[in-house]
């Protein structure tokens, strides 16, 4: 309970259904947000006033022309020439191909090393994910209908990554449009709202229900898909795709509503 766990599946004092009605749910995330705003008052100074009550209003920052030129021009060539394993995860019809930089992976790339240490960068990723540590990095190229299968990409329906407040962040190393399938988010859902919390409230008992009884979907996970009707009676607004130049720094909160767009087949984005 006290943990980022987060399935109604696999744990059966998360997944209990009398528990999420007397409002398991609602406590766990609650508490989550209470010390995740506490601590970002707490490490205020490692970002601007414009991008804290950027991120506070919207959820995202969106900072473009990242990188000076000549180093984005740099990184861009390291990673464009990289020939090492990758790691391949296939949802639907998407391929994601990532290769985790570890310290034994950033000793053969340099430029990459150098991002992973830019204070700059590391300050505002400490701020925005409200933890004073360093977080995991990896590059990550998404190919789009790649693969055979004849299941949808799930990451391509809109939904909440997990219960609390949650951060990822990419450094764009290529243009993104319509055509590779842009971030798309809903501009202030990572705030609750009363709205919000009766929403919620009502997606634990789905999940916190018998498998026989479960709808199907991704309800057991924890990651709740918001349907169009949802959207609706969440009332937050118009989602925005971040059609963006590469050299451009997303950073994202995906308690907020959110997805990935759809794109042209074997159209890829690439990512750090």
């Amino acid at each position: 309970v006290f943990t980022w766990d987060k399935s109604f599946k696999k744990n059966p004092i998360i997944g209990n259904r009398l528990l999420n009605r007397l409002g398991l749910h609602i406590a766990r995330m609650a508490i989550s947000h209470l010390f995740f705003n506490f601590r970002l008052h707490l490490l205020a100074p490692l970002a601007n006033a414009e991008q804290r009550r950027d991120f506070r209003r919207h959820g995202y920052l969106k900072i473009e022309n990242f990188l000076p030129a000549e180093r984005f021009a740099q990184l861009k060539a390291e990673i464009e020439q990289f020939d090492g394993e990758i790691r391949e995860e296939t949802e639907g019809s998407t391929i994601t191909q990532r290769l985790y930089l570890t310290e034994s992976a950033l000793a053969d790339l340099p430029q990459c090393k150098t991002f992973c240490t830019d204070s700059k960068l590391l300050n505002l990723l400490r701020y925005t994910s409200s933890k004073n540590r360093i977080p995991f990095f990896h590059l990550e190229n998404i190919v789009h209908h790649a693969s055979k299968s004849k299941q949808a990409d799930p990451q391509k329906d809109f939904h909440t990554d997990t219960f609390h407040p949650c951060v990822k962040a990419w450094l764009y190393i290529d243009d993104v449009s319509d055509r590779n399938g842009p971030f798309i988010v809903v501009p202030g859902s990572h705030r609750l709202t009363w709205k919000r919390i009766k929403w919620e409230y009502r997606q634990s008992l789905i999940a916190s229900q018998s498998k026989t009884n479960r709808p199907e979907g991704r309800y057991w996970d924890g990651s709740f898909r918001v349907t169009e009707q949802d959207a609706k009676e969440l009332d937050y607004g118009t989602p925005v795709a971040m059609k963006v130049p590469a050299n451009t720094l997303l950073v994202a909160n995906v308690h907020a509503i959110h997805c990935r767009g759809d794109a042209a087949p074997g159209a890829t984005r690439m990512t750090v």
